[in-house]
C-alpha cells in the first residue's frame, strides 16, 4: 500500500497514450494538454521506476523492454477499470424490479411512486407478489415482504416497520359484519386476542380471497375489516374509513429483500433509504 500512495498514478495515463498512440504531440491532442504537460509527466515516471520507457525511433517515440511491460499491465488495467465503471453505470441506470406484496403495492407504495426522486437516475418497477420470491427466476431485484414466512438465509434482509393493524369501516356504519381474508385467515383472532375486554355487535361474518377485498368491502359499507395501518392511511386521513379502536402492533413487520448484499447497489442503497423514509412518515393523522 505504500508503494502506491507514492506512485505516480497520473503519470500513467499519460504514458499510456503516449505508448498508445506513439508520440507526445499526438497524446497531448487525446488528453487536451500541452506538449510540456506530457513531457513533464514522462519524465516524472521514468525517474520514479528508474528505467528510460521510451526510446526515439525518427521522429516516434517506441517503448524501451521496461515501458514495455508496464504499457501491457495498464492496457490491462485500464480495460478492467473501463469494464468496471460501465458496470458501474449500467447498475446505476438500469430500472429496479420490486416485487411487492398485492395489497401493500395497490394501496401504498404506487401511489406514493410517482414522488420517488428523479435525481437518483432509475426508475422503479413494481411487480405485485407475495410470499417465497425467486430472485433470478422472476427477475426481481428487491422484494416487500412480511415476515410471515421464512425466507432462506442467503437472502439480504433489511427492516422497514411493525404491522399496525385494526379494525375499520365506515364512520356509521349500519350493520358490523366480520370481513375475513383468506391470505390473512388470522387477522381477527390475533386482535381479539389482543383486545379481550373490546366488544362490538357483530351481525354474521362475509369472506374474501385477498387482503384489499376485505379492505374495499370495508370502504363499501359492508362490515368491519381488520386493516393494516398503511394500507389504510388515506382513507382515515380523507374519512372515508373509521379506526375505533386504533392501530398496534400485531407481531409481525415489513422487510426489505435482496439476493445481494444492499451496500453492492447504489440503485438498493437508494431505495431502502427513500422507502424506510416514506414508511417512518406514512402514520395515521400526522
Amino acid at each position: 500500500m505504500e508503494s502506491i500512495r507514492r506512485f505516480p498514478l497520473n503519470a500513467l495515463k499519460f504514458f499510456f497514450c503516449v505508448g498508445k498512440y506513439g508520440g507526445l504531440a499526438a497524446a497531448a491532442e487525446q488528453l487536451c494538454v500541452t506538449h510540456g504537460a506530457v513531457s513533464k509527466q514522462l519524465k516524472i515516471l521514468e525517474e520514479h521506476i528508474g528505467e528510460a520507457l521510451f526510446f526515439k525511433q525518427g521522429r516516434a517515440l517506441r517503448l524501451s523492454p521496461a515501458g514495455l511491460k508496464l504499457y501491457e499491465s495498464c492496457q490491462y488495467m485500464f480495460a478492467e477499470l473501463d469494464n468496471t465503471l460501465a458496470k458501474l453505470k449500467h447498475s446505476q441506470e438500469r430500472d429496479l424490479v420490486v416485487s411487492c406484496e398485492p395489497t401493500l403495492a395497490m394501496k401504498w407504495l404506487i401511489p406514493r411512486i410517482t414522488h420517488f426522486p428523479k435525481e437518483y437516475g432509475f426508475h422503479v418497477v413494481i411487480l405485485a407478489a407475495g410470499g417465497q420470491v425467486d430472485f433470478q427466476r422472476q427477475a426481481v431485484d428487491v422484494a416487500i415482504r412480511r415476515n410471515d414466512f421464512a425466507w432462506p438465509e442467503t437472502v439480504f434482509a433489511e427492516y422497514l416497520c411493525a404491522e399496525k393493524t385494526g379494525p375499520v369501516h365506515i364512520p356509521e356504519p349500519l350493520y358490523l359484519k366480520k370481513l375475513h381474508t383468506h391470505t390473512r385467515p388470522d387477522a381477527w383472532s390475533r386482535w381479539e386476542k389482543q383486545h379481550a375486554g373490546a366488544e362490538l355487535p357483530y351481525e354474521g361474518d362475509m369472506f374474501f380471497e385477498h387482503f384489499y377485498l376485505s379492505i374495499q368491502a370495508a370502504v363499501a359499507g359492508l362490515g368491519v375489516a381488520v386493516a393494516s395501518e398503511l394500507m389504510v392511511d388515506e382513507e382515515i386521513r380523507r374519512g372515508i374509513l373509521a379506526a375505533p379502536h386504533g392501530f398496534q402492533d400485531d407481531g409481525s413487520a415489513y422487510y426489505l429483500l435482496s439476493d445481494i448484499p444492499f451496500e453492492a447497489d447504489c440503485r438498493r442503497q437508494k431505495f431502502l433509504s427513500w422507502l424506510k423514509e416514506q414508511m417512518h412518515s406514512a402514520v395515521v393523522g400526522a
